[in-house]
């Protein structure tokens, strides 16, 4: 889609606005339409902004909110789809649903939970951690549940989002924002399988994202569809009540040797043989410094992992070898396991597809109770399923663990400057976003876990804080420098994202797997995950590139640029307050005053 005509910052425009007159001689007046206006310099307009989504982008917007931008004449509303927060830590509850990142890695980096029972956590008891903190941040005056953003589109006369929403009732009202943020994630638009006659089968039909938890699986006939991270979860657990099932795959995978991506070592606190933390350990991180060195060391060895990601690297060829021998022995040499091994043993490298850890899932295809099948579905009949080969098996249930669109296109209409269709616009194009997060045409819009995030790339905790830091700046810009509005330049973008591609080219994710990080293709070009490891995403921006962007004045500033500087006062010698910080008693503690401390360097 070639790029809008969009309004720039009006440079020629002012000279016609201005009307000044210099004049000839040095006591003569300048005549001008530009006023000073009598505030101090650093006075915030009036800004609301939206987001949409209550995970853990959404609750960290309402923290942001809560801890510096209270009194601060802007406001924030939160609108949640679901009764309730979480995300996709309340809408996936299958069986076996648990965070393959170590626990005490997903939480936010300020806010440590010393109470993580064991070194992974399950939906549920991540559920609770994200409870605990929007009660200890009184993030729920921020949060409306149940309501659900049907459409949002830019108001150029205005400079804002008009949005229309539907509440608990399912009534559609009218709002409005200066600033919108989609922070609904990838993983949050769940898909059935395309698989023809699957509206006809009279069975039980379950999707690992809306499970039921009232049907019981004792004694039944099931089939599950997909072998990807819910899958591979799903299986072991309903491995122990059926009376048999079958496994339908299509996609080789490496099953981890670990049970989740980053394996304890003997340097872990003491846990058991199902990871959970003993007395002794929950006891130890009861004070905080150890909890903090214990966090430190984990985020280290997870940032080691990145470097398998680069495909002809050695440590890649070492983590085929240790995954093929792992994988191998856990099935041992029976017929069935040979079988087994054949069909899911792949020829990409590890990292390729999701990384997918499965405690008890190659065991569970060894039991005689569960066969696999591959890529063998016709079509879903009434009674169960067609194979290719004629045959027709029948199920009293079939388990879709076959995953989300992961096409980044909202769900709704996000319409932007001069009618642009962000869903068409990453229809005829491939999903591209400035960072992830800003997208050209677009103005005073952020999308959380946007296009090439770092999702894969060390701790996506982490980069969804640095993202949320990179919003306040901007808001901050936008109430106190005379903006109405941003938007990423298109050049910018197109260059961004030839880094991006070229940079991918080097790792696992471009190599020859079908994975969601290409949307569900093989050799499509990697759309998911960002070029780098999450700490370089953080320092990447960590200082915003004003010069990226169209900015466009705010009324008052439309005559002047500098109308923002006001009355010659700061608003603390305006409170009458006392500007001495200055006075410091070396050169670190000015320093300091001015500029971030180094972390990455």
């Amino acid at each position: 889609m070639a790029p809008s005509a969009i309004p720039l910052e009006p440079e020629v425009s002012h000279v016609e606005t201005v009307k000044a007159k210099v004049a000839t001689s040095f006591n003569d007046a300048v005549e001008s339409a530009y006023r000073i206006i009598e505030q101090p310099i650093g006075t915030r307009r009036a800004l609301r902004v939206v987001c949409m989504g209550a995970g853990y982008s959404g609750l960290m917007m309402a923290i942001v909110f809560n801890e510096r931008l209270r009194d601060s004449n802007a406001t924030l509303t939160v609108y949640e789809r679901n009764d309730d927060i979480g995300g996709t830590w309340l809408e996936n509850r299958y069986p076996g649903c648990r965070c393959d990142i170590p626990a005490h890695n997903y939480s936010y980096s300020f806010c440590p939970n010393p109470n993580w029972p064991g070194y992974y956590a399950t939906a549920e008891q991540i559920h609770g951690y994200m409870k605990d903190v929007e009660r200890k941040y009184d993030c729920s005056k921020y949060i409306k549940c149940r309501h659900a953003i049907q459409s949002a589109i830019w108001n150029e006369q205005k400079g804002k989002w008009d949005l229309k929403v539907k509440d608990l009732d399912g009534v559609v009202f009218i709002d409005e924002c200066d600033v919108f943020i989609n922070a609904g994630g990838v993983l949050n638009n769940w898909t059935w399988p395309s698989i023809k006659g699957l509206d006809t089968f009279g069975g039980k039909l379950l999707h690992s994202a809306r499970w039921d938890d009232s049907y019981d699986f004792t004694d039944k006939r099931i089939a599950v569809i997909g072998i990807g991270s819910s899958g591979i979860q799903i299986i072991p657990q309903l491995s122990k009540v059926v009376k048999s099932m079958d496994v339908h795959i299509r996609t080789q995978t490496w099953i981890s040797p670990a049970p989740g991506i980053n394996e304890p070592t003997a340097n872990d606190p003491e846990m058991d043989a199902d990871y959970n933390f003993t007395e002794k350990s929950l006891n130890e991180f009861k004070d905080p410094e150890t909890l903090r060195q214990y966090r430190a060391a984990i985020m280290d060895r997870r940032i080691e992992n990145f470097n398998r990601a680069m495909a002809d690297s050695d440590i890649q060829k070492q983590a085929q070898e240790l995954f093929r021998k792992s994988m191998l022995t856990r099935l041992g040499d029976s017929p069935k396991a040979k079988r087994i091994a054949e069909y899911l043993l792949p020829s990409f490298p590890v990292g390729c597809r999701r990384q997918t850890p499965g405690p008890g899932f190659l065991e569970a295809l060894l039991q005689d109770n569960i066969e696999t099948h591959w890529d063998s579905i016709e079509a879903i009949t009434p009674r169960g399923i067609q194979f290719k080969n004629g045959e027709e098996a029948e199920y009293d249930a079939i388990v879709c663990a076959t995953g989300f669109d992961t096409t980044f296109k909202p769900a709704f209409p996000i319409i932007g400057r001069n009618g642009v269709n962000l869903a068409q616009k990453w229809t005829e194009d491939r999903p591209k976003a400035y960072f992830g997060f800003c997208v050209p045409d677009m103005p005073n819009y952020f999308c959380f876990v946007g296009p090439n995030s770092p999702i894969s790339n060390g701790s996506l905790i982490l980069g969804i804080q640095a993202t949320a830091m990179y919003v306040y700046k901007w808001i901050n810009k936008l109430q106190t420098e005379g903006y109405q509005s941003f938007e990423v330049r298109d050049d910018v973008n197109e260059e961004y994202n030839e880094h991006m591609q070229q940079y991918l080219e080097r790792t696992v994710w471009t190599r020859g797997c079908r994975s969601w990080y290409k949307r569900g293709t093989v050799d499509g070009p990697v759309v998911a995950i960002y070029g780098g490891t999450s700490f370089h995403f953080m320092e990447a921006i960590t200082s915003p590139r004003w010069e990226d962007f169209h900015l466009k004045r705010s009324p008052e500033a439309s005559v002047n640029r500098f109308a923002y500087l006001g009355n010659g006062f700061t608003i603390r010698e305006t409170k009458k307050g006392s500007v001495g910080a200055t006075q410091t008693l070396d050169f670190d503690e000015y320093w300091n005053l001015f500029h971030l401390p180094e972390i990455h360097n």
